[in-house]
């Protein structure tokens, strides 16, 4: 006897540096009920406390890989992610290829360059108040983080490793770009030729990983912009998932 069941469209959100599973609840509102929002977590923060914080990517790879697993066995999905949501979800989804796992339809990363402009400063071994000032300086975290003394001590270690993750990282180029879209969508006041900001020239790399390049698409604001316009990015996210699919999958 066979045994039909329609497969929810997933999408599967990684949050940014400091981020947790929390961290996406504004946009995830948003979400149509017949898609699903599902933010991954790493260790050292929210659900996810009293884990030991990870320092290094490919060791958060391995660890996101192992929870979106069964996510990507049972049906459609596509990938999203923020600033360094999208290095984590670019080489998660090399990973997923690696492995010959079912393909995301597409993915969709806001406010950050491609994988291959690499950071040249090393801001993790600054001391503590140098490093709340770069971090101040860039607009890493958001600001309700940065005005509560109590919030910069919880997230000053989990901080430390996320942005020693990214200052690590070593991009090796892919033998073939992905098969399917990236979209890419920035703040307006994060791109220009300023100390601090991302040049057209960096975001376009981004056409390098795929043969499909959407974007970027600027939109007003800093680097969380998507947290001033949870709605339109909401939006953004599920037009991009249907232009590239059918809502439904059927399995026997």
């Amino acid at each position: 006897m066979n045994h039909f069941f329609i497969a929810k469209p997933k999408i599967i959100a990684i949050p940014f540096a400091g981020g947790n599973q929390y961290s996406f609840k504004t946009i995830e509102k948003y979400i149509q009920k017949d898609m699903e929002w599902i933010t991954v977590e790493l260790p050292g923060r929210g659900g996810r406390f009293g884990k030991q914080s990870l320092d290094a990517i490919h060791l958060m790879v391995a660890d996101l890989f192992d929870q979106i697993l069964p996510h990507i066995k049972e049906g459609p999905y596509m990938i999203y992610g923020h600033s360094m949501g999208t290095l984590l979800g670019y080489e998660l989804t090399k990973k997923i290829v690696e492995a010959k796992m079912r393909l995301p339809k597409c993915l969709f990363f806001t406010g950050r360059s491609a994988p291959s402009v690499l950071t040249k400063k090393k801001r993790s071994i600054l001391p503590k108040p140098l490093f709340w000032k770069e971090v101040y300086d860039i607009g890493g975290v958001p600001t309700e983080i940065l005005e509560n003394k109590d919030l910069l001590d919880l997230y000053y270690p989990i901080l430390k490793s996320d942005f020693k993750a990214i200052e690590d990282y070593e991009y090796v180029t892919q033998e073939q770009p992905f098969s399917f879209p990236i979209y890419v969508c920035m703040g307006t006041e994060e791109v220009g030729e300023k100390n601090n900001q991302q040049t057209i020239e960096e975001i376009m790399a981004w056409g390098n990983e795929t043969k499909s390049l959407y974007g970027p698409e600027l939109l007003e604001g800093d680097h969380f912009f998507i947290l001033k316009s949870p709605e339109i990015i909401a939006q953004k996210i599920m037009k991009a998932y249907r232009t590239n699919s059918t809502l439904t999958t059927s399995f026997k």
